[in-house]
């Protein structure tokens, strides 16, 4: 570009450069006064406001001639923001610094109004600072709505900080926007690759991927897909490697557009609940066996017989079988209990209940109906001959060696049997009996069916 000199201008040119020079000046008056905000020069070494736009009124309230000296600037800050706002300009003015601040003016109506203030330091040819250009610019709206916000925000994690239990809200990258003390408490303990935006399977499992698994199926991927609630339990792991059980509930997280941007995860610990589920499991079990089982022998009692016996006859019927029922009865046990005591009896008991089911099979069944009476169920049935068999082999197994206490107890028994169908089910047990009696009768120590 070719420079030009004043002297080689004709008249005309001269004029024409002075309007285009003037018309530029209006333009820059005009942004000047228009935009959102004020500008202005201060003049150091004068104390002074050389020029304040003209819009300086609309917005504070205040004439031209009102912004004097620093002092006057000053005066218009709102008291709480006084002291920082003129101790922050001071010390970034001497340093010579370019420098911004938020701070609140007042109106001369007396209404507070936030202002961002963007200052320009302007120096001489020793650096030395000479003036102070800058906009105020009215951010009183915004400023205001980023406040209630943050005082939203704070409020909401007030509410969450008083929670015990952990909560997050989580993004769909997987990074926690936020999270309460329960969680934060830990993290120091945590390894997190980037600690300004953590992740949540990084402060949930300390690992460094998500879940992935059936085990510990993701609550993000999964809402961000189905953009409903879920509940699932994750297994996690304490700092000394405990593991304790967790059920997370995550709700989904919209934005302004109804697009489901993350979720809301709050984590119950169920362990103890899960605990006391098994414990009362586990009592239930123990009072189910109780109330079916005899608590000397660990034998079926009659409750549990009589279950088996119309199951066992509901398979024959089924499927075309027989089954025979013994009914068992020890031969003088009254006298072994008087001369050797209720506790050799009990013995005695015992060892018949092992003796007498170690000859039975799996699918057999030996029940104790009280007393020293038992009942044998006998499964599949060909013969009458096979179960005189199986009763011989109990008769001779009551006759081997027992010694209690140093002292040789002699055992035998009496059985009656009953075979299905030639007895109908509601006369079984009834028959076995008085097969059983029938033996007593014959001397003890035998078996009698009740067809004979």
């Amino acid at each position: 570009m070719n420079e030009t000199s004043l002297e080689t201008l004709d008249k005309s040119e001269l004029i024409a450069m002075l309007k285009e020079s003037q018309e530029q000046k209006k333009d820059l008056e005009y942004l000047l006064e228009n935009i959102n905000g004020i500008s202005w020069e201060f003049d150091l070494v004068k104390d002074k406001f050389t020029y304040v736009s003209a819009n300086a009124k609309s917005i504070l309230g205040y004439e031209r001639e009102e912004w004097g000296s620093f002092e006057s600037w000053a005066n218009m800050i709102y008291e709480e923001d006084r002291k920082d706002a003129v101790e922050y300009c001071s010390i970034e003015t001497k340093k010579g610094k370019n420098h911004f601040m938020e701070y609140r003016m007042v109106k001369k109506s007396g209404e507070p109004i936030w202002i961002l203030d963007i200052i320009t330091v302007s120096k001489d040819e020793n650096d030395n600072p000479i003036k102070l250009h800058g906009f105020n610019i009215d951010i009183d709206e915004k400023k205001k709505t980023s406040l209630a916000l943050e005082k939203n925000h704070k409020y909401l994690e007030s509410i969450i900080n008083n929670i015990d239990e952990p909560i997050m809200v989580i993004r769909d990258d997987y990074t926690i926007d936020l999270m309460n003390d329960a969680l934060k408490k830990n993290l120091h303990k945590i390894e997190i690759a980037d600690p300004e935006h953590p992740k949540c399977y990084e402060v949930s499992h300390h690992r460094s991927t998500p879940c992935d698994t059936t085990e510990h199926p993701c609550p993000l991927k999964n809402v961000l897909q189905s953009k409903k609630a879920e509940t699932v339990i994750h297994t996690h792991t304490d700092f000394d490697k405990n593991d304790y059980f967790v059920e997370l509930r995550a709700t989904p997280l919209f934005d302004e557009h109804k697009n489901c941007v993350g979720i809301i995860e709050s984590a119950h610990n169920i362990t103890e609940h899960l605990n006391l589920v098994k414990e009362l499991e586990d009592k239930s079990e123990m009072l189910d066996y109780k109330a079916h089982h005899d608590c000397l022998t660990a034998l079926p009692n009659r409750v549990l017989f009589d279950d088996r016996l119309e199951q066992a006859v509901a398979t024959c019927n089924r499927e075309n079988t027989k089954l025979a029922l013994m009914f068992l009865d020890l031969d003088n046990f009254k006298t072994i209990n008087d001369t050797l005591g209720h506790d050799v009896g009990d013995i005695v008991l015992k060892e018949v209940a092992t003796r007498v089911s170690s000859l039975l099979r799996a699918t057999d069944t030996l029940s104790r109906l009280g007393g020293d009476e038992f009942t044998a169920i006998i499964k599949n049935v060909n013969t009458k001959e096979d179960v005189s068999k199986l009763a011989k082999k109990i008769i001779k197994a009551f006759k081997a060696p027992l010694i209690i206490n140093e002292n040789e107890v002699e055992l035998s028994g009496s059985i009656g049997i009953s075979l299905y169908p030639e007895s109908s089910y509601s006369d079984l047990l009834r028959h076995a009996d008085i097969a059983m009696y029938r033996a007593k009768k014959k001397g003890k120590d035998n078996f009698q069916h009740y067809y004979e």
